[in-house]
């Protein structure tokens, strides 16, 4: 009893860190806004959790960039379980909760892999904490679609490196492999599934008797039929977001500086052993602090014998995770490489690496336990407590962290220098190194977690009241303009997120209910990329944007050649020619290229004339009408009605994205659907009055939707019907 209580406290432990940095949530009710989490995050699952809330299945955002597909982005985690924390009232609590959960995952699963390797108790705390308390963890936390399937490797690992034995192992891995996928990280998943393969290839071997041994081939196999399942289970995500890949920007590499963008240089791997003045990471991670002590911890993993193969494994793919998320080649000539071109923020494949050195640290912390050698015993004991000191005298860090780096220096020299027969005081050296390197990841990484009232999450500045009841889309300026001026100071504090949620800076529109040009989204759609691209980089970006239905240019900047409004701290400018949402056109052409169909529209600028993909059924006298009475009578996000009034007949244009699902219906019966100039939903109408219904019922939902209920049918009958297994024979 004494020592299943001892093991549960060591195993606890390493969720010291997270604890300590998210008390201001869990206790005081106060958000966590650093990085992307008040402008991006929150909006997005909140907004998610208000329409689940309302018993709808958010499937489009109509108020980002003409409408996007909502649950084709990952990031939204519309059926990922976590997400729903945020039905709670409380926005900071429910994030709070939303983090620690998946600290204690990612701390469970590291645990679990050291424990089924042989690792100690206290070895495996180190682990867990170096996985769950590093500088990447609390910057990776910041980005909660990354984080959460960061949170999963461990455990999924676990279960590749055990081989497999048992249908309920495969069933178990299939859904830790769907749970990450629902997370909303492709390039982690992808990540993850590689090293999953590797570590089944070199799975541990089984001990002598017991039951039947599984071979490598049927391992293997075993993983991959998981590994389907589980990519099956999320087929609700994984499918729609095919398909918004397909016809996205990612279907062509990445411009080299977006993809470079946040790797790692030199000095920042520098900093990963503790020393300079402050934990230093890099454009994408604020840290990847990882301290002296686990990585003198696993330089004594290479002294093992027993789990050799499995040290040099981690070894080199600690060192594949450096180099791919290096800014310097090789890692610049992989990056170049089909697949690899098309993801952004090579600083994530540092997750392998850590995960690798936390693996190694607890390996390491027994081997100095129990390693027989004298000589080398007595030489990690003096590089050790050299290294301590030398930390506690020259490291300019604050005083908790060079004084707990350095308690835990000494007594990894002291154990380094115990006798191996010595192992009950071993096992309490051991517990001191591992809980010395928790309290001090608690203390240097608080600095990666910033906090405001809850209140201020979902604030609605007063002047953007304005803005939800105007007609037409509010454009706003680049993010490469606006982040500047909205992070001034990089405090992240109450003035901040104001300061985002009145620049309707990421997807801040939502929590508004202001209807903007541009979208936040990672995966835009190709339509919401050209017009982007033609209000940033044209001459004419004004037409652009009111051929896209923008009406109000809203900046805090003085808009040059535009009559302006100063409201506060900002301009609202009013966009001419402007595109409605619903209009009436009776001039068109055909021009199926929508990269020219848009180009054409831009350049018109008055929205008289519009270009389809095709052909309409109807015919049009191209004369313009005496009169015409259209607009909408009916909306929501996956549902449009209008109502149309005229003398001639013409192509109703309705200014919201088109794309793959959506329908039309002309007076109760199905009408084609057409593509108006390169980006919007058009359906050719005859004269009179007319009702025009469009309905979102995509085929990339269902067919995914079927894909996942089959998934979890099968993952029931994996964990409810007991397999057949046969003994080792004699």
């Amino acid at each position: 009893m004494r020592r299943a209580f001892s093991s549960g406290v060591l195993a606890a432990a390493a969720l010291i860190p997270p604890v300590v940095w998210l008390l201001p949530s869990l206790r005081e009710g106060r958000a966590p806004t650093f990085r992307d989490q008040a402008d991006f995050f929150y909006p997005l699952k909140l907004y998610t959790a208000d329409r689940l809330r309302a018993g709808e299945i958010p499937l489009w955002n109509p108020l980002s960039g003409a409408g996007e597909p909502w649950l084709a982005n990952g990031q939204s985690g519309v059926f990922y379980p976590p997400t729903w924390l945020f039905l709670l009232p409380s926005p900071a609590l429910a994030a709070g909760l939303f983090l620690l959960l998946h600290f204690a995952i990612a701390a469970w699963g590291m645990r679990r892999f050291c424990r089924e390797e042989g690792v100690t108790d206290a070895g495996a705390l180190a682990a867990a904490a170096v996985f769950a308390g590093s500088g990447l963890a609390a910057s990776l936390a910041a980005y909660w679609n990354h984080f959460g399937a960061f949170a999963y490797l461990p455990a999924i690992l676990a279960l590749a490196r055990s081989g497999l034995r048992s249908r309920r192992a495969a069933t178990g891995l299939a859904l830790l492999v769907g749970l990450q996928a629902m997370a909303g990280s492709p390039e982690i998943s992808l990540m993850t599934i590689a090293l999953a393969a590797l570590f089944t290839w070199f799975r541990r071997e089984e001990p002598e008797g017991g039951w039947r041994p599984t071979t490598r081939p049927e391992s293997a196999r075993r993983a991959a039929a998981g590994i389907v399942l589980g990519l099956a289970l999320a087929g609700w995500i994984l499918v729609p977001m095919a398909e918004l890949a397909w016809r996205s920007e990612r279907r062509s590499p990445l411009p080299v500086p977006e993809r470079d963008a946040g790797a790692v240089r030199v000095e920042a791997l520098a900093s990963a052993a503790g020393f300079g003045a402050s934990p230093l990471g890099t454009f994408f991670l604020a840290s990847i602090e990882v301290g002296p002590i686990p990585l003198a911890a696993a330089a004594a993993a290479l002294a093992e014998r027993q789990r050799r193969q499995l040290v040099w494994l981690l070894v080199a793919v600690a060192a594949a995770g450096i180099v791919l998320s290096s800014a310097a080649p090789p890692g610049t000539w992989l990056r170049a490489l089909p697949g690899l071109d098309r993801f952004r923020y090579p600083a994530k494949a540092l997750v392998a690496t850590v995960f690798s050195l936390a693996a190694l640290a607890g390996l390491g912390l027994d081997s100095l336990r129990f390693l027989p050698q004298r000589r080398a015993r007595l030489l990690l004991a003096s590089a050790a407590a050299l290294a301590g000191i030398a930390f506690l005298a020259l490291s300019p860090r604050e005083v908790p962290f060079r004084a707990l780096t350095a308690a835990g220096a000494l007594a990894l020299a002291l154990l380094a220098a115990l006798p191996s027969r010595a192992a009950a005081v071993g096992g309490a050296l051991a517990a001191a190194v591992a809980l010395c390197l928790a309290g001090s990841y608690a203390v240097v990484n608080r600095a990666v977690f910033r906090f405001v009232p809850a209140e201020e999450i979902r604030r609605r500045p007063e002047s953007l009241e304005f803005l939800a009841r105007a007609p037409g889309r509010v454009l706003t300026p680049p993010m490469s303009a606006l982040a500047p001026w909205v992070s001034r100071d990089w405090s992240f504090d109450a003035a901040m997120v104001r300061r985002q949620r009145e620049a309707l800076m990421g997807y801040s529109n939502l929590l508004a209910g202001v209807r903007t040009v541009r979208t936040a989204s990672a995966l835009p759609t190709a339509a919401a990329r050209r017009i982007a691209d033609s209000i940033d980089g044209g001459k004419e970006s004004e037409r652009a944007a009111g051929a896209a239905g923008g009406r109000i240019y809203w900046t805090p900047f003085p808009p040059e050649g535009l009559g302006s409004r100063k409201v506060g701290d900002f301009y609202r400018a009013p966009l001419n020619p402007f595109r409605p949402r619903v209009s009436l056109v009776g001039a068109y052409a055909v021009e199926p290229d929508a990269e020219r169909a848009w180009s054409q529209a831009v350049a018109d600028g008055d929205g008289r004339r519009v270009r389809l993909d095709r052909e309409p059924s109807l015919h049009l006298e191209g004369v313009p009408g005496r009169y015409v009475v259209a607009g909408i009578v009916e909306e929501r996000p996956e549902r449009v009605v209008t109502e149309v009034s005229n003398d001639t007949a013409g192509i109703l244009v309705l200014a919201d994205l088109a794309y793959p699902g959506w329908q039309a219906a002309l007076d109760g019966k199905a009408a084609p659907l057409l593509t108006a100039d390169g980006c919007f939903r058009a359906v050719a109408v005859p004269a009179g009055s007319h009702r025009v219904v469009f309905r979102y019922r995509p085929l990339s939902v269902a067919a995914g939707a079927g894909i996942s209920l089959a998934a979890l049918l099968a993952l029931a009958v994996g964990f409810l019907v007991r397999p057949q297994v046969s003994p080792r024979p004699a």
